[in-house]
């Protein structure tokens, strides 16, 4: 059983759904039949179509707000939901994703003696660590499994901890002409992507809007293709953008990302990597985050050679003349099959022995 929430963007989830997705596939190869449950507060439905999970959908704090619960009754009812649900499935497992108790507290005393725990955590800044949400329950996981980002993260204190690559959904990349026509780009054209991550976050969203209407202005030559991520409440619609600029509305765009020439992305754990992982070369930009230090992420990209680090909109000319430098032709410059390790280390927790 996965718990995983999301804020203003969609990584939590994308990695439960990624481990999930590799849980049934390394479970087939053992001769193992795994069944997966995501609990999720997540209201970003574009990233469970095909999903190998099911779904158990939990009232958001905007939802609930609107439906006028107060944060003490939706806290109430989910986690009367989420001890229901580990009675009802009796899970070997509960993982969760960066919050031993979950981002609310939710788990906070609960499910003991009811499965073991598993914390999944991408880079946490060292100086978070005391922080309640990431401390909290820390003693009830059994196991920590830390994704590198791109090089290899500290461990978690306290906890035994499996190093794995980094963490991200399996996509068959499409070709480059099967992308373009996918998404209603021009076949030959040179196309740049611009996007804020997740999509929750309107000042990143905004602030993305700015970066295409200089991209197009510089580069008058390209096409800017705007998304808005898979959180953004109308992916797009009705959203005016500058003329010039193309948007899209196709999310995850992971298995699309050949259509790109390069990209200029927030430097949220997801998007970084997957744009690394296909070879888009990419300019990174950081939204202030509390857990997530989006501008050591970039910088880690930039040391590495798979990205541009920008630290400010005045750097912006010179990320889009690195953007039109020429490269050879691209190929995979970031493996991020960490999910299959993950799946590894859970089915050696639970005890799910090959055949």
């Amino acid at each position: 059983m996965f718990v995983a929430n999301d804020g203003f963007s969609a990584g939590h989830v994308t990695r439960a759904l990624a481990i999930a997705a590799a849980l049934t596939e390394r479970g087939r190869a053992r001769g193992v039949e795994v069944a997966s449950l995501l609990a999720t507060t997540s209201e970003a439905d574009a990233l469970f179509g095909g999903a190998d999970v099911a779904l158990l959908r939990l009232p958001a704090p905007d939802a609930a707000r609107r439906a006028g619960l107060a944060d003490p009754e939706r806290r109430r009812l989910v986690r009367a939901c989420l001890e229901a649900a580990v009675q009802s499935f009796g899970p070997d497992l509960v993982v969760v994703d960066t919050f031993p108790s979950g981002p609310h507290g939710e788990l906070a005393g609960a499910l003991e003696g009811h499965a073991r725990r598993v914390l999944v955590r991408r880079h946490v800044p060292v100086e978070r660590w005391t922080a309640e949400p990431l401390a909290a329950g820390l003693a009830a996981c059994a196991l920590a499994i830390v994704a590198d980002d791109p090089t290899q993260t500290t461990p978690v204190p306290g906890v035994n901890c499996v190093h794995v690559p980094p963490i991200v959904r399996a996509h068959e990349l499409a070709s480059r002409e099967a992308a373009r026509a996918r998404l209603g780009l021009p076949r030959d054209a040179r196309v740049l992507l611009v996007t804020s991550g997740g999509g929750g976050d309107g000042a990143a969203r905004e602030r993305a809007a700015r970066f295409a209407s200089a991209a197009r202005k510089h580069d008058p030559g390209s096409v800017v293709a705007v998304a808005a991520g898979p959180l953004a409440t109308l992916a797009m619609d009705g959203v005016l953008l500058p003329r010039g600029l193309v948007p899209l509305r196709c999310a995850p765009l992971g298995p699309w990302m050949a259509a790109f020439d390069g990209a200029i992305a927030a430097a949220g754990y997801n998007t970084a990597h997957e744009l690394a992982h296909a070879g888009v070369p990419a300019v990174l930009y950081a939204c202030p985050r509390p857990f997530d230090d989006q501008a050591a992420r970039a910088r880690r990209f930039a040391e590495q050679g798979l990205a541009f680090a920008l630290e400010d909109d005045a750097g912006l000319p010179a990320a889009l003349a690195w953007l039109r430098a020429p490269r050879p032709d691209r190929a995979c410059a970031l493996r991020a099959d960490g999910a299959p390790r993950a799946a590894d280390a859970l089915l050696d927790l639970a005890g799910a022995r090959s055949a």
